[in-house]
């Protein structure tokens, strides 16, 4: 019969001292004599004893595990994201709980209603449906950073990049490959896609005006959501009644691997016929053939300055719930120092990652 494994009892019993005395020792608590703080550790070496941490963690308040909500795993650029924010909050020692949303208002909600019961300190959010006034009516009491361009400006700290001048990089480098007329392939009509597309699309508006090109030189074709079945079938259709552009623009990396399985039917080369170009930079524009040029967001930035904004905050407001565990008043003003503001992120903070346009054969004539 298996042995069963040591506890806390059997750890006492060894040392001669109370259980309460082994979790003081277990906790590093002061005020223990070295005489009894030496017995109880030998004791805990002998036995094999390894205390509970998932109980430990619930007693004083956190469990170090964070939630990160995100549309869908399946799209690659949120696939990829998800996985260095997990390496991050790794490295920090937090696991993380993976929600997907489907990009619905109601599952975002429930999401931020309900993660404060699931013994989670913390939650990344990358909302699509769900807007400011959303946020606002929840009234939130917990550590939150949010993702993303659909939520700005909510007091709470917010990390997503410079779509527009990103946008605009990309049409200058287009134009220097000889574009003159574009296509934009993505909707900026819907809640799913507005904010991003939105934000591009002014981008795109914006370097047109900076060229001398008027409105005319662009026209779009919408697809939602940004899915490579969508973006084959909508350019197909658009290229039965079109005169092919210089230049196509898709706002995605989806939305460009559907762009290119559509031109190779047409039997129109990229890039000798037309440029595409796209977003995201994930595994797909870097093995699609030809390799796609696109704007490459700088992924490891947004995971790191998430997480460590999140635990920040954690420990800024001393655990789940924001309650902070009893403290003598000496070492509660040398954590009031630990945790000042410059330590933590802003309450207002909205932070831009940097970007690269990362440029390749889909726009490069010879």
């Amino acid at each position: 019969m298996k042995a069963s494994r040591p506890n806390m009892r059997d750890v006492a019993q060894l040392a001669g001292v109370s259980q309460r005395t082994v979790s003081n020792v277990v906790n590093n608590f002061p005020h223990i004599s070295p005489t009894t703080r030496k017995a109880v550790e030998d004791a805990i070496r002998q036995l094999g004893y390894r205390p509970n941490i998932a109980a430990q963690r619930l007693r004083q308040g956190q469990t170090h595990t964070l939630a990160l909500a995100i549309p869908n795993l399946a799209w690659p650029y949120f696939g990829e994201l998800a996985h260095l924010i997990q390496e991050e909050a790794r490295r920090s020692g937090y696991s993380i709980m993976v929600v997907e949303t489907a990009g619905s208002r109601e599952h975002e909600v429930s999401v931020l209603r309900d993660f404060r019961t699931n013994l989670i300190d913390g939650l990344i959010l990358s909302p699509i449906e769900l807007d400011l006034d959303g946020l606002n009516q929840l009234e939130l009491d917990a550590p939150l950073v949010l993702l993303g361009e659909r939520i700005q400006d909510a007091g709470i700290p917010h990390f997503s990049m410079d779509n527009v001048s990103a946008a605009s990089e990309m049409v200058h480098h287009l134009y220097d490959q000889g574009a003159r007329s574009f296509l934009v392939l993505g909707s900026t009509h819907t809640q799913a896609t507005s904010s991003a597309g939105a934000l591009r699309q002014r981008g795109i508006e914006k370097a047109l005006a900076e060229l001398g090109l008027d409105s005319w030189a662009w026209r779009s074709v919408e697809v939602s959501p940004w899915t490579a079945g969508g973006a084959q079938e909508a350019l197909s259709q658009w290229l039965e009644s079109n005169n092919l552009p210089d230049a196509i623009f898709t706002m995605n990396d989806l939305l460009g691997i559907g762009a290119l399985r559509a031109l190779a039917e047409a039997n129109v080369r990229v890039p000798e016929d037309v440029l595409v170009s796209t977003w995201d930079d994930t595994v797909l524009s870097r093995f699609s053939t030809p390799t796609l040029t696109t704007i490459t967001p700088d992924t490891h930035a947004i995971a790191r300055e998430a997480v460590q904004g999140l635990i920040a905050l954690i420990e800024g407001r001393g655990g789940a719930g924001g309650k902070q565990a009893p403290t003598s008043s000496e070492e509660q003003s040398n954590q009031e120092s630990r945790t000042s503001s410059a330590d933590l992120p802003q309450a207002v903070a909205d932070v831009t990652v940097s970007h690269t346009l990362t440029i390749r054969r889909s726009t490069l004539r010879a």
